[in-house]
């Protein structure tokens, strides 16, 4: 990294943050020798009935039969990173290749001399992470005990045997990220589960060894190196919520580590950090929003439950995903990296849909109903066509039967480092006939394309009003670093108007959203001293064509025409072009936007047509 990144972390921080990260890198000299002697101990293996696996007669038969599908390709070494990317990563996989690129990196490495950020040939650790979280080893699990197909969980128990084979603790990629142990931990907690459950001896012996090899180092080293200070964002809360359920799962940790229930408090201060009163995440990304959500949710459930303050918190923040997140062309703001905990829906590209079916109790959340039980009670619908305000996190919802307008005055994100917040503020995503229509353009990658991520959250890529000259602040320093935060814009509903303003004084842009059940319009006024612009993204799907001097159709195979009507008396120019956009992480294609130049004021009105 360069000096600038340097100087603006140590910003970033606190002095005791500084100390303590001082006195963790000098520590990691004899972590190598110390993880040797945790792996030498003896293990006391003993286990619980947590995660409580559900019973086997109430299974929803689409699922049996969608793990039977997926247990197959996974077993031949095809996986899809990401919910997307199919690539062939090998039976067993290569544990330390980028699949989409075909790099390796050294396992034999220690992890202390690498940078996860910079790799050699351009690999993205996140990448090579993603093969890495046992997810499919857990889902071929289910398969095994649910369609009583024993050679699935033997076949993933071979391949993790191999993963400890090849990744000797303290050494190589894997053991960089104390998250992404926390992300094994806690699907090797229900693949235990899910192997006790077959009552088959020859597995239970071999699963016996395979916990003495993974679950004490695991456990001990996720301790040990857990998220702190400004980074302590959505890791920390993975990190605590994997602790929490491994030591629920096997008791003999607490004498390593803490007991569960002091466990569970660090947890439930860290929640009430992450989540807003009016439960929005203030990490500003609404992947990570479900992200942390469930990571939590399985700490609750491993722990018995929740403080009521708390609990209360985590209701909102289920609400608050209800309310913002529009499925199943989600776009979601800010960040997304397209992780998942663990492998419960049905399908892992319809994971959004499926929790918010789930959390509003509908028949299309019945596979996680299935795996999870009840959802957090009071959580529903809004109502419609009334403007919906999460005025703490900056974001208001509207919807009807045809339209939905999700409107951004929100904050830049979480602490000093904004780690995953966008240049959003002002921006209005809308979805037309449950197809997305104007989206917010998504995140690209995170060190596999440091050139596309910085254009996807740049102010230029939303359709807030930019100057032409554009802004300076905030400015990127790093992959999660940004330093200058602009200030919260301002929201006001006024004769179900929704306005937000952001800034003051002579640098003020105010955006006035008025939805109705014909029509969306969206007013814009900048001022007459500087030429602004506004960059109506569309979706992947939608074509567009001019259609007269102050307008433009947009056309889908799927729906309805939808006209654009542009009135102003300072318009400069307009015009339709191509910008990149990305629907899911390390995906990146070309769709169509238009590009409206002017001063003053400008009123954009979207309606169907005819």
């Amino acid at each position: 990294m360069g000096l600038g990144w340097y100087m603006q972390r140590l910003r970033a921080m606190s002095v005791s943050e500084i100390a303590h990260r001082f006195a963790e890198r000098l520590g990691r000299h004899n972590e190598i020798a110390k993880l040797k002697g945790i792996a030498r101990r003896r293990w006391d293996g003993t286990f619980t009935d947590f995660p409580k696996l559900p019973w086997r007669d109430r299974v929803p038969p689409e699922l049996r039969k969608q793990l039977a599908v997926d247990a197959e390709k996974l077993m031949r070494g095809e996986w899809e990173l990401f919910g997307w990317k199919s690539v062939d990563v090998g039976a067993p996989p290569c544990w330390h290749r980028d699949a989409t690129l075909g790099v390796v990196i050294d396992p034999d490495i220690p992890a202390r001399k690498l940078d996860h950020r910079h790799l050699e040939h351009d690999a993205d650790a996140r990448a090579i992470w993603e093969i890495n979280r046992w997810s499919e080893m857990t889902r071929m699990a289910m398969h095994s005990a649910l369609n009583g197909d024993v050679h699935a969980i033997r076949v993933s128990q071979l391949w993790l045997e191999d993963w400890c084979d090849r990744n000797t603790p303290g050494h190589g990629i894997n053991w960089t990220s104390p998250l992404e142990a926390g992300l094994r931990l806690m699907n090797f907690c229900w693949f235990d589960a899910l192997v006790r459950g077959c009552n088959d001896p020859d597995l239970a012996r071999r699963q016996d060894e395979l916990t003495a090899r993974i679950v004490p180092t695991h456990a001990w080293w996720v301790w040990r190196r857990r998220s702190f200070g400004s980074s302590a964002n959505n890791h920390l809360i993975g990190e605590l919520s994997a602790l929490v359920m491994a030591i629920t799962r096997w008791p003999a940790l607490a004498r390593m580590i803490k007991p569960a229930n002091q466990m569970m408090k660090l947890l439930e201060h860290e929640i009430m950090q992450q989540f807003a009163a009016d439960g929005g995440s203030k990490e500003q990304a609404l992947h990570y929003h479900l992200f942390a959500w469930e990571m939590c949710w399985h700490a609750g459930m491993a722990a018995g439950g929740f403080t009521a303050e708390v609990l209360e918190r985590l209701t909102k923040a289920a609400q608050y995903f209800v309310d913002v997140v529009e499925a199943p062309e989600c776009w979601d703001f800010g960040d997304s990296d397209d992780a998942q905990v663990l492998p419960l829906p049905l399908r892992r590209t319809n994971a959004a849909a499926e929790f918010r079916g789930w959390l509003m109790n509908r028949g299309d959340g019945s596979v996680l109903r299935f795996w999870l039980g009840e959802p957090p009670k009071g959580v529903k619908a809004a109502m419609r066509s009334k403007w919906l305000i999460h005025e703490q996190s900056g974001h208001v919802i509207w919807r009807d039967a045809r339209w939905t307008v999700r409107a951004d005055a929100s904050p830049l994100g979480l602490g000093s480092m904004a780690a995953h917040g966008h240049l959003d503020a002002l921006h209005v995503s809308l979805w037309f006939e449950q197809h997305a229509l104007i989206i917010d353009p998504g995140t690209g990658a995170y060190y596999g394309n440091p050139a596309l991520r910085a254009r996807l959250a740049s102010w230029e890529a939303h359709n807030g009003p930019v100057p032409v000259a554009g802004r300076s602040t905030p400015q990127r320093m790093g992959a999660f670093l940004w330093t200058r935060h602009h200030e919260k814009p301002r929201i006001e509903i006024s004769e179900d108007i929704c306005v937000m303003t952001f800034g003051n004084g002579a640098g003020r842009t105010q955006r006035a959203v008025h939805a109705a059940q014909d029509y969306i319009e969206i007013c814009d006024e900048v001022g007459l001293e500087t030429s602004h612009v506004v960059m109506w993204q569309l979706a992947p799907g939608w074509q567009v064509e001019q259609e007269r001097k102050n307008g433009f159709v947009c056309r889908h195979a799927d729906s309805i025409p939808v006209h654009a009507t542009l009135n102003g008396d300072a318009i400069e120019q307009w015009e339709i072009v191509e910008c990149d956009v990305s629907p899911h992480f390390r995906e990146q294609i070309t769709t169509k936007a238009v590009k409206i130049t002017f001063k003053g004021t400008l009123t954009t009105i979207w309606r169907k047509a005819g």
